[in-house]
């Protein structure tokens, strides 16, 4: 019998020996997950408004379509700056005083995100929170203000809403499927884990064949009396 083969038949004996854990992590790890992902976890909603950066300048004639084009690139190079604008504490502050928000200007950042596609001037400005009217009235303060307060702090600059802020009305997170299939996974990992450590470190000889992995002779067994 070769090296390999007792490692596996080892292994094997192990895994029936074990079989009830390997079958139990699993499905623990998941009744874990699903219940703090249904029961303990407290629902987030996700609400988003478009918006468009553009310029004042018309293009009627072709120098003022020059000029047009012209600050139509140098708003794409200033994209971060517009991000930043829109999330500093001056547009915080007003957002917070206007609809009474218990949040400091830090808090209130942190659940604003902002998305838009490369060389695009189209914003998609979304918030997080437990209350999804809440997060609805927050998107559509911050896009209305940021209409007003954009021009004045960066000339020939307007902000259009293309979409309102709707009521979500499913929650964002916690995702209760995907939290219980990952839990799932690492369940079963766990369990893989727990088995070879068990092979790595067992230190109890439990027949002939084990004495055979180790190189030793088998001379005889003691029958056990009771």
């Amino acid at each position: 019998m070769s090296a390999k083969t007792m490692e596996l038949g080892v292994a094997l004996k192990i895994i029936k020996n074990n079989l009830i854990w390997l079958i139990a992590l699993p499905l623990i790890a998941m009744v874990i997950a699903f219940g703090i992902s249904k029961y303990y976890l407290v629902p987030q909603y996700t609400s988003s408004a478009q918006i468009f950066i553009t310029t004042n300048v018309e293009s009627g004639s072709e120098k003022e379509t020059t000029v047009y084009s012209e600050q139509l690139r140098t708003n794409m190079q200033m994209a971060n700056t517009f991000n930043t604008i829109l999330k500093s504490s001056r547009m915080m502050e007003t957002v917070r005083s206007e609809l009474n928000l218990a949040e400091t200007n830090e808090a209130l950042a942190k659940k604003i995100s902002i998305q838009s596609d490369k060389d695009s001037l189209v914003f998609t400005v979304s918030v997080e929170d437990a209350s999804p009217k809440r997060a609805q009235k927050i998107v559509n303060t911050i896009t209305k203000t940021y209409q007003k307060d954009l021009p004045k702090l960066i000339s020939n600059n307007k902000v259009i809403i293309l979409e309102p802020a709707s009521l979500p009305l499913e929650s964002s997170s916690p995702n209760v499927i995907i939290n219980t299939m990952i839990a799932f996974v690492l369940g079963i990992i766990g369990s893989v884990l727990l088995v070879s450590l068990i092979y790595l470190f067992r230190n109890v000889i439990e027949g002939e064949d084990d004495l055979e992995e180790l190189s030793l002779k088998f001379i005889g067994d003691i029958p056990l009396i009771k």
